[in-house]
C-alpha cells in the first residue's frame, strides 16, 4: 500500500521550499556565486566556456564588469606556475554540471542573459541543483526509514529533518554550497549500506563506494563516513570480533567498491597534476586543523554557531540513540562512533564556525544517518502515556517553529551569519524580518 503520510511529509517539504525559491527578491549582480558556492561552482565556467581549467579567476576577473568586487571569497589560489585553482574540491562542480548545461542553453536562447556562466540563468540554476539533490536525498531517507519503521513514524522524521533542521536552509537560501549534494550521498551511501548487509550483492557494494566517493570528492573529510558501512550491523563484542572475517569473506565486491570509490576521487588528482604538474596540492595553504585544541562545546553550543543551539531537534536525535537499542541497534556503533571522531575532527579545524552559514553545516550529512534513531525514539513513544509521547511531539513541531522561524531571520539578515552573541540573539529573536 502506497505510504501516503510520508509522501505528503516529502511533499509538504518539497511544497515550502519551492516557495522559498520562488518568493520576491531583487537579484544582484553574483551574489549567488559570492563565497564558497562560487569557489565550487568556478570550475565549470572555466572548463567548459573559458577553456582553461586553470583560470579559476574568471570570475573575478568578470566582477569587474558589476562595479565593487563581488566576487569576494571564493577561494582561488596561484599556483607557482601562475594558473589559478579553486581551493575546493569539484564533487560539487561535478554534481551541478547538467544544471549548468541547461542554464547554458538557456541563456544561448535568451539574448537578454549573457552567456558568460555567471548570469541570473547560471545561478538560479545551481540553486535548483541544490533544492533538487536535497529532495532526492530526503526521498532516500524516507525510502530507508520505510523498511524499518511504519508510514506514521516516516513522516514525522521526514517532515523533521525536513523542515527543523538546518538541512532545509541548504535546500533553499545556500543551495548553491555543498551541503545538499553531501546530504543526497551519504543518503544513499547509507541506503547501499543497509541493502548491500541485507543480500552482499555487488550493486550495493559498488553503490558504497561509488556514494561515498562522491561526498568526499565534495568534501574531502567525509571519507570519515567510510565508519558507517564498516561497523554497521555490530552490536556485541562476538559481532565486533566476528567483522574483520565477515569483511575478508566479500573481499571481491569490497575490493570493487574500494576501486570504484578511488576512481571517483582520481579526478581530482587529475584537475590537480594538469593545472599544476603535481598529483597533490595543498589548496588550503594556512588554513589548518588544530587537533589539540578542539572546540567541541563551542561547536555545539555556543551563541556564534552552536548546532545544538541552533537545530535543537538534533538533540532529540541524538537522545534516539538510546532508543535505537533496543528497536535497531545496528545503527548505534556507527553512529556513536562516527559522532565521536566527526564531531572532533570538524571542530578542530581552526575557523570552527566555518564562516558564514546558519548553524552548524558541516554536520548537514550526518541527518541521513541520525535519521534512524530519530524514528527509533518516535516508535518508542508510542509506549510512553500520553502526556510523554505529547510532549515529544509538541517538541518536534517547536522546533519545526524555531528552525523556519531562525532560517528566515537568517535570510533576512535579522540573524547574524557569523559572530552572533548572546545579547544580538536575545536581542534581535523578535525582531520580525517585515513589518505585520
Amino acid at each position: 500500500m502506497l505510504a501516503r503520510r510520508s509522501l505528503l511529509a516529502w511533499l509538504l517539504v518539497a511544497a515550502m521550499a519551492l516557495w522559498v525559491h520562488k518568493r520576491d527578491r531583487v537579484w544582484r549582480a553574483l551574489e549567488v556565486f559570492e563565497w564558497d558556492a562560487g569557489g565550487y561552482y568556478t570550475y565549470l565556467p572555466s572548463a567548459f566556456l573559458y577553456h582553461d581549467i586553470g583560470r579559476a579567476d574568471s570570475l573575478e576577473r568578470l566582477g569587474d564588469k558589476f562595479g565593487p568586487p563581488k566576487a569576494r571569497g571564493i577561494g582561488i589560489m596561484t599556483l607557482p606556475n601562475g594558473r589559478v585553482i579553486s581551493k575546493y574540491p569539484l564533487g560539487v562542480a561535478l554534481g551541478e554540471l547538467p544544471f549548468f548545461a541547461g542554464a547554458h542553453a538557456f541563456a544561448k536562447l535568451v539574448p537578454r542573459f549573457p552567456a558568460d556562466g555567471f548570469s541570473r540563468p547560471y545561478q538560479q540554476a545551481m540553486l535548483l541543483a541544490g533544492l533538487a539533490y536535497g529532495l532526492l536525498g530526503l526521498w532516500i531517507v524516507r525510502k530507508l526509514l520505510l523498511r524499518f519503521f511504519d508510514d506514521s513514524i516516516t513522516a514525522w522524521v521526514v517532515v523533521g529533518i525536513g523542515l527543523g533542521t538546518n538541512y532545509f536552509n541548504y535546500i533553499t537560501n545556500d543551495a548553491a554550497m555543498s551541503h545538499a549534494a553531501l546530504f543526497m550521498w551519504q543518503a544513499a551511501m547509507l541506503y547501499s549500506t543497509v541493502r548491500w548487509y541485507e543480500t552482499f550483492r555487488w550493486r550495493w557494494a559498488v553503490g558504497v563506494g561509488g556514494f561515498l566517493g562522491l561526498a568526499t570528492l565534495c568534501r574531502f573529510t567525509e571519507v570519515l563516513y567510510v565508519l558507517v558501512p564498516l561497523l554497521w550491523g555490530i552490536t556485541s563484542w562476538a559481532t565486533l570480533r566476528q567483522r574483520p572475517a565477515l569483511l575478508l569473506s566479500h573481499w571481491r565486491p569490497l575490493g570493487l567498491a574500494g576501486a570504484v570509490g578511488a576512481a571517483v576521487l582520481s579526478l581530482q588528482l587529475l584537475f590537480w597534476h594538469t593545472a599544476s604538474g603535481h598529483w597533490v596540492v595543498d589548496s588550503y595553504g594556512g588554513e589548518y586543523f588544530d587537533f589539540r585544541h578542539p572546540h567541541i562545546l563551542y561547536g555545539l553550543f555556543s551563541y556564534r554557531k552552536g548546532w545544538l543551539l541552533y537545530t535543537p531537534l538534533a538533540g532529540l536525535m541524538l537522545l534516539g540513540l538510546a532508543a535505537a537499542w533496543r528497536r535497531l541497534p545496528a545503527v548505534v556503533v556507527p553512529a556513536l562512533v562516527l559522532l565521536s571522531v566527526l564531531l572532533y575532527v570538524t571542530f578542530s579545524w581552526e575557523a570552527w564556525w566555518y564562516g558564514g552559514g546558519f548553524s552548524a553545516r558541516p554536520l548537514v550529512s550526518l541527518y541521513p544517518l541520525l535519521a534512524l534513531p530519530f524514528a527509533a525514539l518516535l516508535a518508542t513513544a508510542r509506549r510512553w502515556a500520553g502526556t510523554g509521547r505529547a510532549a515529544l511531539h509538541s517538541a518536534v513541531v517547536l522546533c519545526i517553529v524555531l528552525n523556519l522561524w531562525q532560517t528566515w531571520q537568517y535570510a533576512t539578515g535579522h540573524l547574524l551569519y557569523d559572530k552572533n552573541t548572546r545579547a544580538l540573539y536575545f536581542g534581535k529573536f523578535f525582531e520580525s524580518p517585515y513589518p505585520f
